[in-house]
């Protein structure tokens, strides 16, 4: 899916520039806009890429933490991301607690394969 997404936008991008540059232009400006749209035509679908990626991952992560707190009936306020694992964030008695785990992806995926919740 992700590899699908990247060529999608690299796809997209190749038409906007095919489009801008089949209008005439000066030489002066045709250089500028080949250089602003060949670093534009790189680095845009990998922004927006990683904006995709947050997102979908951060609701996968919302959706485990949804899932264990409707299980242990507690009421889930958030999950946080950090370098080497994530915190869900839940109220209990009106306390604010967090638990840590660990959620494995299939590959290529926002698709939650396996999930280790870790001790403190």
């Amino acid at each position: 899916m992700a590899p699908l997404i990247i060529a999608a936008l690299y796809w997209l991008m190749f038409l906007l520039i095919k489009l801008v540059t089949s209008f005439e232009f000066s030489n002066e400006v045709r250089l500028i806009i080949n250089i602003v749209g060949g670093i534009g035509a790189l680095v845009v679908p990998i922004l927006i890429y990683s904006i995709i990626d947050f997102k979908l991952t951060q609701r996968a992560l919302n959706q485990v933490g949804r899932d264990w707190c409707e299980k242990h009936s507690l009421e889930f306020k958030t999950v946080e991301m950090h370098k080497n694992h994530f915190a869900l964030i839940y109220h209990q008695d009106n306390k604010k607690m967090r638990k840590k785990f660990r959620a494995r992806f299939i590959p290529t995926t926002w698709f939650v394969k396996s999930v280790e919740w870790l001790e403190k």
